[in-house]
């Protein structure tokens, strides 16, 4: 059998794990996955030492309760913002709903290689989320597959943003193959940037020769959004290690990827800035749902008992 129950800072865990590769995810946490990483090798995933895991609490902010790293999943917005054409309450949460609801999960192995399954409803709106996660019982591949549901008697507006905060240093470089701009969403310490402008990457942001290099120094963050090109591939290496992360999708079901880079420039209120990054294959863009609505007009819309399916894969490579 190739998964097992592990704990991870006290709560219960499931370790999922082939001779390739390792994840492990705790159900009770929004079905955070806390450690993505081949056997032996780097630890992907970023860890928070200024906010522990806690018990998520439904209508807390995101970053001044939840924001202890991992790999979480963001709908039906990842800004907290008015439902859109509805300025009066409620409001959709910081990060969406998903990070703190409740899920069931089950595991189990199969001959493609091992599956952990984990489904929520929402609140806000009434639908039904569903994520599989499957490693490959040859390859150091993890399979992503999402469905979402409406379940009531309106359609509704959404985004969606996986959200893997990542474990970078001074020297980690970011490959977005195909993507020659990038639209910023916010900016923290760079006067030279600005919301709204559209530059050019990497060289827009600091970059060169089709990637970008965290430096050692830095005191500053962007959050930035572009459209995937057209392999739907981008990476992330670490050279001093010799080991690579990289995200493939399908354009035609994930067209955006959103992309947080933190080089000591930001943290929580009352927090240390810190390094990391997000690296985020996402449907619709910026965070807001009202900007994506209204602004960008990158939203989708589900209709009443309608679905859509979307998927991704992470290959760790040396």
């Amino acid at each position: 059998m190739s998964f097992r129950q592990v704990t991870v800072s006290g709560f219960p865990a499931v370790a999922l794990r082939t001779a390739e590769l390792e994840i492990v995810a705790v159900p009770s946490l929004g079905m955070k996955l806390t450690n993505l990483r081949r056997p032996n090798g780097r630890e992907w995933l970023w860890r928070s030492d200024q906010i522990p895991l806690s018990p998520p609490r439904p209508g807390a902010s995101y970053v001044e309760t939840a924001d202890s790293g991992g790999w979480d999943e963001c709908f039906p917005t990842v800004g907290a913002c008015p439902i859109p054409g509805t300025p009066s309450l409620p409001w959709l949460p910081d990060h969406g709903e998903l990070w703190s609801a409740p899920w069931s999960s089950s595991v189990y192995d199969h001959a493609g290689g091992t599956t952990l399954a984990g489904r929520t409803e929402g609140t806000v709106f009434r639908y039904e989320f569903e994520r599989e996660v499957t490693l490959d019982k040859d390859e150091p591949v993890a399979r992503f597959r999402y469905r979402v549901r409406n379940l009531g008697d309106e359609p509704f507006p959404w985004i969606w943003s996986s959200h893997p905060l990542l474990n970078v240093q001074p020297g980690s470089t970011l490959t977005l193959n195909g993507v020659e701009q990038v639209r910023l969403d916010a900016v923290h310490g760079r006067d030279d940037l600005e919301v709204g402008a559209v530059v050019g990457w990497p060289f827009g942001i600091g970059g060169s020769a089709g990637h970008f290099t965290f430096p050692e120094t830095g005191a500053w963050a962007a959050k930035l959004f572009a459209d995937v090109g057209a392999e739907g591939r981008m990476s992330l290496t670490d050279p001093r290690k010799g080991e690579r992360l990289e995200f493939v999708v399908p354009p035609e079901e994930v067209p955006q990827v959103g992309v947080w880079i933190n080089c000591a420039g930001w943290a929580p209120p009352g927090r240390t800035p810190y390094y990391n990054l997000a690296l985020e294959p996402c449907i619709g863009a910026p965070d807001r749902l009202d900007t994506a609505v209204e602004d960008w007009k990158t939203a989708q819309t589900l209709g009443p008992g309608e679905e859509r399916r979307w998927s991704l894969e992470v290959r760790l490579s040396d």
